[in-house]
């Protein structure tokens, strides 16, 4: 301010007025350039959300020699509907006690179906000739088999998902039906698991809420929502698993 002038009272000197002008000219570039992000965004887009399907769903487990002998009438009695046994790990290593839970299963009166853990690294043909000599005497509402794709063995996502297309489409083409994919997110983090998101997704993530699912996936057929269930007939946690509709959808999906 020049020398001898006096501000009226209440008056903003100059240099006020300057600083609160940058102010406003610091608001409004924040603003412009938000909206820009916001228009790039909307413009190029995001990758779907995942249906979380909180509709009807129908309870089931998935089981293994690990669960030992089970009381399978005891299990249909406790509101399980449907079970996936386990047929094999690998090449290696025949489920104990798949022949008896596949029996019981179904004399108790659940729909059931069968699943294989994959080993990437092993033979694949030979492991999807495992699931089609075990389901060819099937019965026509039995549920579609299942390959359990969890661990790489030391192969790229990519390769992982290209081995496991061939079983699925070696399985098909011996059954006549569809396969459905076992998985989580954690393999595919970084991505790869393209060649299979046409199948039919049964997803593993252990929460209460809405599941993350695999890219590309948007929605999931059959959720295994935790590994330490309790039922009525079976000593020890249990796998537990939700089919995503009503029980007359799960006996048309079959």
């Amino acid at each position: 301010m020049p020398p001898g002038l006096v501000p009226r009272r209440g008056a903003l000197s100059p240099v006020v007025v300057r600083k609160a002008s940058l102010v406003v000219a610091g608001v409004a570039l924040c603003i412009a350039a938000a909206a820009l992000v916001v228009r790039s965004r909307a413009r190029h887009g995001k990758p779907p959300r995942p249906e979380c399907q909180v509709g009807p769903t129908t309870p089931g487990i998935d089981v293994s020699y690990y669960q030992e002998t089970i009381d399978w009438p005891r299990v249909r009695r406790a509101g399980i509907v449907f079970a996936f046994i386990r047929l094999a790990d690998g090449v290696t290593q025949r489920d104990a006690m798949f022949a008896t839970n596949w029996v019981e299963s179904r004399r108790a009166g659940l729909a059931r179906g069968a699943y294989l853990f994959f080993r990437p690294d092993q033979d694949v043909a030979a492991q999807a000739d495992l699931m089609i000599a075990a389901m060819r005497g099937r019965d026509h509402d039995d549920l579609p088999p299942v390959i359990d794709v969890e661990v790489d063995g030391g192969l790229a996502p990519a390769i992982v998902a290209a081995r496991a297309r061939d079983w699925v489409d070696r399985v098909r083409a011996g059954l006549g039906v569809e396969p459905i994919v076992y998985t989580g997110s954690d393999l595919w983090r970084n991505g790869g698991a393209e060649l299979l998101a046409s199948q039919p997704l049964w997803v593993a993530h252990y929460t209460q809420s809405c599941p993350t699912l695999p890219s590309p996936w948007t929605r999931w057929t059959f959720w295994q929502h935790t590994d330490r269930g309790a039922v009525p007939g079976i000593e020890g946690a249990v796998d537990l698993d939700l089919f995503a509709g009503t029980l007359g959808e799960l006996h048309a999906a079959r």
